[in-house]
């Protein structure tokens, strides 16, 4: 790396520093739910002058704005991180003694045609679901689902794993009564593993595929078996 660059990148490093400074200082007030309905009932029937002395004594001032998309430009990949962060921590727990990673993982989130799980080893193919729900989780519903029917699909006679965070998942995917149509409908090449292996998609999720007892583990990693044959798994990690 040339001189250049390296001033240039420690440059970029303190400015993500100041910005995520000032947005914790913001934040560390009070909480941002909090924060945006007092703004708001402040508002409502403010003229423009007045404007201007909410937004003061709200602390929302250029500088604030500025941090918030300098953050956001420069973590809009959390989620990769959360995603590689779940994946690295959890496979010393899991991989066996002989076993293998035999594909590249995919680390980020979402897979490319090329790697179609998180996760293959010689013994074991894994989804990692590292959201947190939190209410209206309709997509992560329906995410979830698809990833259980393509890892229940899977003909290869490897142990097939889903990790989730939390007891909402499970919950979901043991109880709900929403049809497996309804879950696919936004992945129709999910829709048409599920029909070629499992049948019909106006069945309910929790009986499909195959009626599942899934397990779950602490409340930070959860594993759920797609078949039923498995073995129950031990627990990984608690928070």
């Amino acid at each position: 790396m040339d001189t250049s660059s390296a001033h240039q990148d420690r440059e970029e490093a303190e400015r993500l520093s100041t910005a995520v400074g000032g947005l914790a200082d913001f934040l560390s007030r009070q909480p941002l739910t909090q924060a945006l309905a007092s703004l708001e009932h402040r508002l409502d029937g403010t003229d423009g002058m007045n404007v201007i002395r909410v937004a003061e004594d709200g602390q929302v001032v250029p500088e604030l704005l500025a941090s918030a998309l300098t953050v956001r430009e420069s973590l809009g990949r959390i989620n990769d991180l959360i995603h590689a962060c779940g994946i690295l921590l959890v496979l010393p727990h899991i991989l066996g003694d002989e076993e293998r990673i035999i594909v590249r993982p995919s680390l980020g989130a979402g897979n490319d045609p090329s790697r179609p799980y998180d996760l293959e080893t010689d013994q074991r193919i894994a989804e990692f679901k590292l959201a947190r729900w939190r209410g209206a989780d309709a997509m992560r519903k329906r995410q979830t689902f698809k990833d259980l029917v393509m890892l229940a699909a899977d003909t290869s006679g490897r142990r097939a794993e889903l990790f989730v965070i939390g007891p909402e998942p499970r919950r979901f995917l043991t109880t709900s009564t929403s049809t497996a149509a309804w879950a696919l409908d936004r992945t129709p090449g999910a829709l048409r593993t599920f029909t070629t292996v499992f049948g019909t998609p106006s069945m309910s999720a929790p009986s499909s595929p195959r009626q599942l007892p899934p397990t779950f583990r602490s409340p930070i990693c959860g594993i759920f078996f797609p078949r039923p044959s498995q073995s129950s798994c031990s627990e990984m990690f608690s928070a």
